[in-house]
């Protein structure tokens, strides 16, 4: 059901109601010894955050973070959707699950994996306890946790001096005996229930974007569909934008300015699927949604100088279900982006040897 209808003067949004279980992870949801790993391991995950003094938080309804922002606050990474008005914090971003207790079939821990960190030797990966194989594997019980793997302990030793000592001891003692080192990271979840959301599982909102923002732009694409822009929402860079391409931030600028208190978009670090019977959703991964809520946002004027992407990257594809009308999948994304990490490490490595 629609829920409302925000006018832009030409065209209306289809906001609707989202009921469902939303997954985090934040400052509060991890240990002090969690936290310090993870800013070790994913230096930039909580980067906007940090830069303005500023400690995550996973109250749903709170603008008071967003509000504390310095107006010239200089960003060197983008979230996605955000616009640039007001940057909004992490704690506005959430998986959206698929299953039962908050399980996002691995979205969250994709999500941290594409911060990982590329210096030194460390060797980070991110895992899902709610996966069966993982805490099969592991012999431990699924739960709402991300693992935090590194490789080799001793990668960890040069930033020991940052660590308390319970977690030095700990890293020096696998180190000793050349093991990798493992922790559990808290989660949280939450049951919820927003209005004024834009949904893009859902082919109204589909078709509202492809129309407002594409087939209504002044820059050529050969898109016809929403569908055929999902490589330009689906962009690897950090954020889905570049100094260069800030086509992202312009549509999440237009939503805030325009009402809208959240939209649901695909993740571009897991593989995206969406099912729908009898015109309604039926079923689906790999989403995320920000949350906008009431804070203050801006139009912006953005200089458009390129075409809609409409192209994957080699190894991705797109795949319409076999029943004409029953959904879509976008397949490969998360193998292609931990194919980029290992790459991205090895030039890192041969940089690093061609220097000593």
């Amino acid at each position: 059901m629609v829920q409302g209808l925000v006018g832009n003067g030409v065209r209306t949004i289809p906001l609707t109601t989202f009921k469902g279980q939303l997954r985090q992870i934040n400052a509060e949801s991890v240990s002090p010894d969690g936290l310090a790993l993870l800013r070790v391991c994913a230096p930039h995950f909580f980067e906007l955050d940090d830069g303005c003094g500023i400690e995550c938080r996973s109250d749903l309804t709170s603008d008071t973070v967003a509000s504390r922002l310095p107006p010239m606050f200089l960003r060197t990474q983008f979230r996605r959707f955000s616009g640039d008005g007001t940057p909004l914090p992490r704690a506005r971003y959430f998986s959206v699950a698929n299953g039962a207790n908050g399980d996002d079939s691995g979205v969250l821990a994709e999500e941290l994996n594409a911060y990982r960190n590329l210096r030194d030797d460390l060797y980070v990966e991110f895992c899902d306890l709610m996966r069966e194989d993982i805490a099969t594997a592991l012999d431990v019980p699924r739960g709402c946790f991300v693992l935090l793997s590194v490789r080799e302990a001793r990668s960890l030793l040069p930033f020991c001096a940052g660590f308390s000592p319970t977690l030095r001891e700990a890293i020096h003692t696998n180190a000793a005996l050349g093991h990798p080192f493992l922790m559990t990271l808290g989660t949280v979840t939450a049951n919820a229930e927003l209005g004024g959301v834009l949904d893009l599982r859902l082919p109204a909102a589909q078709q509202w974007f492809f129309a407002e923002f594409v087939r209504g732009s002044m820059v050529p694409t050969r898109a016809r569909r929403f569908e055929e822009v999902l490589p330009e929402l689906l962009a690897l860079a950090l954020g889905g934008s570049t100094p260069e391409n800030r086509r992202l931030q312009a549509i999440g600028s237009y939503l805030r300015a325009r009402g809208t208190q959240a939209l649901v978009f695909p993740s571009a670090r897991s593989d995206v699927v969406v099912r729908y019977r009898d015109g309604e959703l039926a079923g689906w991964h790999g989403w995320n949604l920000v949350l906008y809520g009431t804070g203050p946002a801006s139009d912006a004027i953005y200089i458009d100088l390129g075409g809609w992407e409409t192209q994957f990257p080699p190894q991705v594809e797109f795949e319409r279900a076999r029943d004409a009308g029953t959904g879509w999948c976008v397949r490969g994304l998360k193998a292609w982006n931990h194919g980029l990490y290992a790459i991205r490490r090895h030039n890192g490595e041969r940089l690093r040897g061609n220097r000593s």
